[in-house]
This record gives structure tokens, C-alpha cells and sequence, in this order.
């Protein structure tokens, strides 16, 4: 072999070697690469169509459904929580009044340390007083609004879920008189409330109420107030308040005990436990993976059987998988809504063992990150029925993380 050939063999051998280290380089990155959906999570389907997948980031899904039966546009916010997700309600003011869009809400949380994936609408409300959640907000462990008789979506200190009802109970107590408390941040006609300043600064006017103002839980009667007006709260204290329709008994009782010995230690809990994150719904959808008898007539006769936009909330796989459903509704040829009985099909279908319906109607609105790097725009993906478009809604629950902290995928 001459000098030229074998100079000749020894650079391609090397080339060859550098080709053979590069793609080594190259098959190292991509298998050391962190999976973006977890392979023992099956992808979802929905009446036999696959839909369309759009990866939002690590661990959370946004899949989108048209299925020509109803016809229904769905999207279904597919969240793993081994990806360290988690479920927040997001209240839009320093307090239960108040609304804000579902996008305003989502956006709020986004921060140089925490990653946001979306969310949805969250729980009915009242208009007067505007925002205020029908049912229970708890957000960071802090009673916003309490529990009333309609079931909730929870979060425990681990961020498990959880779909069930909530009670408050506590008492008032004055010297050796003792009286129940009924409601937390909620008004009870019927029986005696506990309103501290996460509710707000004041508490609603309600004719006849009787309210006493308290330095603080433990503290002193600051006023006594019958008035039609509003009564302030105290920041560092609440009210008590005494409902309208509460026996008679009761309340001279509660009347007396203020006046003679200007004193009450209040003590107030939520049972059976006390989550750190809460929105409320109605009805129920799914429990047990079976659908919750009596759909067809929960809530009013032009609510459960009529097919409306819905927003619901699922968990599957063990509670490792969220799901936050939107079901476009009132736009004929594109999308019809559904009932509360076809709501509960879809959760089912899509594999949720346990499932709770939000508002929905003009309400229902579903908003996603769409990342490019670390910064983050976030888009409405479904069409609200609105003409005006997105609503302002009382309250949103949002799919949130610490950024760079989860080593489970």
C-alpha cells in the first residue's frame, strides 16, 4: 500500500469514527431527554376518536375532540400529576366579590417561579353580590368562601383530589353558652355565621340579620349592629352573624351573650377535611366510575336535561390524571352542548373514575400555555357562546407547578 492510500484509509477511518461519535452523541441526548408523557398513561379517546394532541409542556396534554354524534367539540386539558401538577383556585380580587375572565385568572399565575399548563372556569356565582361563588373557594388552605350544600372539587396538601360535599361546624362561645356555628364566609338565614376579612372588608346586608363585630376570634364584641347597612369587617378579627330565620330563642340567646358579657371565642372548622385548594360544582357526574343516579333532574328543568356549554372536572387513573373537560355548546353544525347525562358519558369515556360539572353556558372557557422557552402566552382554545366571547367569571381552577422542581418523571 503506498503512502498516499494508506494516509487515505487512516482519514476516512477517522471520519468514519467522528460520524460514529457524533450519532453516539446524538442517540445519547435524545434517550436521556425527559419523556413528555408518561408511557404507562394510555392516550385518551372519545367515542372512537383519537382527536388531536398538543404537548403544553412536561406532563400536561391539551387534546381536542370532534365528535360527530352530538355533534360536540371537546377539549380536555390531560394532566399527570406525577409531573408534580397541581390544582389551584384562583379567586380574581382580594376577596369573594369579584369577577374576572377565565384568561385574566389563568395568566395571574404565571411567575418566574411557577409554571402554568391552563385551566378552566370553575363554580356558579352570584351576581349580586357580582363573583361571589355559590359554593366553596378555598385557596392556600384560606376559606374564601365556605361550603354550602353543593358538592366540591379539592385538593389536599399533597394536591390529591378529591370530589364530595363539605360541611363547616364550630360554635360561638360566651361564657358557659355555647352556639353553633352553621357557615363560614357564607350567610345562613336560618342560624349563626362566622365572616372573617378573607371574605372581604364588609359583610353583605341581609335584612334582619343581627351581626357582632369581633376584635378577634378570641376577642372582644367591638359592635353590635342591626342596621340595613353594611357592617365593616375587621382585619385581624370577623363578624358574627346572626340569620333572620334563626329561632327566636337562639337568637336572644346570641343577643345577650353579646350585651352582658362582650365576649366570644369562636371556633370554626370544615369537615371532613380541610383542603388546601377548593371550587365548587353541581351536580356530581360521576362516582365510582358509574354515572350518579338522577342527572335528568338535578338543577332546574331547562339545566340538566337541555343540552348546554359544560365544564367539568375528572379524575382518573388512581387520582394520578385530572382532567379538565370543555364541551362547546349552542353553536348548531358545530357543537350542541350536552346534558348533565351526556356530560357524565363523556367523563366516563375518557376514563374518569370520579367527575364533578362546573358552570357552564356562556361561562365555560378553557385557556392553555403555549410556551416558547421560559416566557408563556396563554390562549383560549375553545369558542365560548357568547356573542361577546370569553365571560367574567367568579372564580377559575388552574393547573400550576414550582418551575424546576420535579424529579418524578
Amino acid at each position: 500500500m503506498t503512502g498516499d492510500a494508506g494516509g487515505a484509509l487512516r482519514r476516512a477511518v477517522l471520519v468514519f469514527a467522528g460520524v460514529l461519535s457524533i450519532a453516539a452523541c446524538v442517540r445519547t441526548r435524545v434517550t436521556s431527554a425527559p419523556p413528555r408523557w408518561s408511557s404507562d398513561l394510555a392516550a385518551l379517546t372519545l367515542m372512537g376518536d383519537t382527536g388531536v394532541t398538543d404537548t403544553i409542556t412536561l406532563g400536561a396534554l391539551h387534546r381536542t375532540f370532534l365528535v360527530r354524534q352530538g355533534p360536540w367539540a371537546v377539549h380536555v386539558l390531560d394532566v399527570d400529576r406525577a409531573a408534580c401538577w397541581q390544582p389551584v383556585a384562583v379567586k380574581g380580587a382580594s376577596g369573594a366579590v369579584g369577577r374576572n375572565k377565565t384568561s385574566t385568572l389563568v395568566a395571574s399565575m404565571g411567575a418566574p417561579a411557577t409554571l402554568v399548563a391552563g385551566g378552566v372556569n370553575a363554580d356558579f356565582f352570584l351576581f349580586d353580590p357580582p363573583g361571589v361563588p355559590t359554593g366553596a373557594h378555598v385557596s392556600r388552605s384560606g376559606v374564601v368562601t365556605g361550603p354550602g350544600a353543593r358538592p366540591v372539587f379539592a385538593a389536599d396538601s399533597q394536591g390529591r383530589p378529591w370530589i364530595g360535599t363539605l360541611t363547616v361546624s364550630g360554635e360561638a362561645v360566651s361564657g358557659q353558652d355555647s352556639i353553633p356555628v352553621v357557615a363560614w364566609n357564607r350567610m345562613a338565614p336560618a342560624g349563626l355565621a362566622w365572616i372573617d376579612a378573607r371574605y372581604g372588608t364588609a359583610v353583605d346586608t341581609m335584612t334582619g340579620a343581627l351581626r357582632v363585630v369581633l376584635s378577634a376570634r378570641r376577642g372582644n364584641v367591638l359592635d353590635i349592629d342591626s342596621t340595613r347597612t353594611p357592617t365593616r369587617i375587621p382585619m385581624s378579627g370577623g363578624v358574627l352573624v346572626m340569620g333572620p330565620r334563626a329561632p327566636r330563642p337562639l337568637r336572644e340567646r346570641f343577643l345577650i351573650a353579646a350585651r352582658s358579657r362582650g365576649r366570644f371565642e369562636v371556633d370554626v372548622r370544615i369537615e371532613p377535611v380541610h383542603p388546601r385548594e377548593a371550587v365548587g360544582g353541581f351536580p356530581m357526574l360521576v362516582r365510582d366510575s358509574s354515572e350518579v343516579p338522577g342527572l335528568d333532574s338535578a338543577g332546574a328543568a331547562n339545566f340538566a336535561p337541555v343540552r348546554h356549554p359544560r365544564t367539568i372536572v375528572g379524575v382518573a387513573s388512581g387520582g394520578r390524571r385530572l382532567l379538565l373537560i370543555t364541551i362547546d355548546g349552542r353553536q348548531p353544525g358545530y357543537s350542541v352542548g350536552t346534558t348533565n347525562r351526556e356530560s357524565a358519558r363523556v367523563a366516563l369515556e375518557l376514563g374518569a373514575t370520579e367527575a364533578i360539572n362546573l358552570d357552564g353556558g356562556g361561562s365555560t372557557a378553557m385557556v392553555v400555555a403555549r410556551y416558547r422557552g421560559a416566557s408563556a402566552a396563554f390562549e383560549v382554545v375553545n369558542k365560548p357562546s357568547d356573542p361577546q366571547g370569553e365571560r367574567a367569571v367568579g372564580n377559575a381552577l388552574v393547573i400550576a407547578r414550582k418551575r424546576n422542581d420535579c424529579r418524578a418523571l
